[in-house]
């Protein structure tokens, strides 16, 4: 890996590049493209503001279902990425993630979860379809990309700004050199000069604020109701499978 932005060894990348492609075709069949309609058709999705530090966003097995949770105090385009890290978790850690439950151990399964930050990279945003874009709307010198560029880019691509930005330098569109002037825009501190250039460039900014938002399938109450009633789950369980989505769980 390049230690300074984390981008994986050539080889790597389109190892996990094919399977990116593969998961792609396989929902595309099915008419979806969007990846919070795709890990709602292989788990219960469930989006809402959790706080605590630095957590995206994590994955439980519950009752034979994948129960996926995204922070939404992150900005979309970082909750997208990490809808899509989860979705490699799903189809390709499913034995892990049911024998461990929660997917936590990033140390334990380390090259696991790079592999799943690099899927998350290939299936948002397709190497020969960001080429195309990149040229067709950008088409500058890889030393003359312009944070305004990046930010037309990850808007089209629906990812956050740095990400677009590593994915840009990683297919060689941007230099690696101009990556610490170019990043620093993404910075907190200088959050308002992002907002400010995103919409001088006819977007809104939703991409790089946090949603908030509370989205718990009706679907997930039920399934988890059901279990209750059919004696599959205790009482105190139910509890505990429906306090983390209050006050929805005060219905119960």
């Amino acid at each position: 890996m390049k230690n300074n932005i984390n981008i994986p060894h050539e080889l790597f990348r389109l190892k996990i590049k094919e399977l990116a492609e593969e998961v792609r075709i396989k929902f595309a069949k099915k008419g979806l493209s969007d990846i919070f309609d795709i890990l709602s058709e292989t788990a219960f999705l469930i989006r809402k503001p959790l706080d605590i530090e630095g957590l995206s966003g994590f994955i439980t097995y519950f009752e034979n279902r994948f129960i996926v949770y995204l922070n939404t105090n992150f900005t979309l385009g970082h909750e997208r990425y990490t809808a899509a890290h989860e979705l490699y978790h799903i189809i390709y850690n499913e034995d892990i993630l049911k024998r461990e439950k929660v997917f936590l151990d990033k140390e334990k399964y380390k090259e696991e979860e790079t592999k799943a930050d690099v899927f998350a990279a290939e299936f948002l945003m397709p190497e020969d379809y960001v080429k195309e874009i990149f040229y067709k709307f950008i088409n500058v010198d890889k030393e003359e990309v312009q944070p305004k560029h990046v930010v037309r880019m990850h808007n089209y691509f629906k990812v956050s700004y740095k990400a677009m930005l590593k994915r840009l330098i990683q297919l060689n569109l941007c230099s690696m050199a101009k990556y610490s002037e170019l990043v620093e825009i993404s910075s907190l501190e200088n959050k308002d000069k992002l907002q400010s250039l995103t919409k001088e460039e006819g977007y809104n900014i939703d991409l790089i604020i946090p949603s908030k938002e509370n989205y718990i399938p009706h679907e997930y109450i039920m399934y988890v109701k059901a279990n209750y009633e059919n004696g599959k789950i205790s009482y105190d369980e139910l509890k505990e499978a429906l306090e983390f989505i209050n006050p929805i769980g005060k219905l119960v």
